[in-house]
């Protein structure tokens, strides 16, 4: 079973979408997709046979932001994204997606255990975009999200890049789509010791000790994901040199950034269609 992995990166994820358009147009599918926060975006429209519509969700609109400073900006940003565009600027298309034969799962971090939650929803659209919400809450800039009593936050402190889950699900083959190149390690939240011990000491301490631990952990992470790679079993796809920010806001770096990551999937085309047998 072959199986696709996509990190998130807030618009750092406008690799993936120029990866995905280039993969989509070459009739490249998979059987098992896993997506985080921004990656989760990338991955539902992915499976509902609408990879271009990643892109126009990442290039920020010339209208329609909302609130003062950088947190109500991109709170706001966040929600018209999630529980808008599906239904109005960008439609999101429900039903190719509750049909899809790939299985789909989204990461989110449980607040109580700091563990990972693996999402997959078939039916409700309410429910699935609140699992997209909860797994692109980042720490500190936005809410927790409550999803079957439980409550949730950005999927990446807890599972980076789930390619372990999709040697779980089966997959003998997974192609693993990173946001960073390989000189950018992850957001180190020890940066913000105060104000996550504020937000979440008392109440989610093993959240507190997840975002602490999370450069040791996510670097472990790739040198079990670099073996992989040498065994033959995964294929890495990740931007050579920085393309954008996080939450880059300009439209033409942005456009660049995306016909970039295009060249650079249909580069390798022909050895990714290798590896995927």
């Amino acid at each position: 079973m072959q199986g696709l992995v996509i990190e998130g990166g807030g618009r750092r994820g406008i690799f993936a979408a120029g990866v995905l358009d280039c993969l989509a147009r070459n009739d490249i599918s998979f059987e098992y997709i896993a997506g985080v926060s921004s990656g989760a975006q990338a991955a539902l429209d992915f499976a509902a046979g609408q990879s271009e519509r990643t892109k126009k969700v990442i290039i920020p609109p010339k209208d329609g932001w909302t609130g003062i400073g950088l947190k109500k900006m991109l709170a706001g940003d966040l929600n018209k994204i999630i529980y808008e565009y599906p239904y109005n600027r960008f439609p999101f298309d429900f039903k190719a997606f509750f049909g899809s034969e790939a299985e789909t799962e989204i990461v989110a971090t449980d607040c109580a255990t700091g563990e990972p939650r693996y999402f997959s929803e078939r039916s409700d659209e309410k429910r699935l975009l609140d699992i997209l919400l909860a797994s692109c809450s980042l720490p500190i800039l936005y809410d927790k999200v409550e999803i079957d009593g439980g409550e949730y936050i950005d999927g990446s402190i807890a599972d980076a890049i789930p390619f372990e889950r999709a040697l779980e699900k089966g997959c003998d083959k997974v192609l693993v789509i990173l946001s960073k190149p390989v000189t950018e390690p992850a957001t180190d939240y020890g940066r913000y010791k105060r104000t996550v011990r504020r937000l979440y000491g008392k109440s989610y301490p093993k959240l507190t000790e997840r975002l602490f631990d999370r450069i040791a952990r996510y670097k472990a992470q790739v040198e079990r994901l670099n073996k992989l790679v040498e065994q033959g079993r995964a294929f890495v796809l990740r931007p050579p040199e920085t393309l954008v920010g996080s939450f880059e806001m300009n439209k033409e770096k942005l456009e660049n950034a995306y016909l970039r990551s295009y060249s650079i999937a249909e580069d390798r085309l022909e050895a990714i269609k290798a590896f995927l047998g």
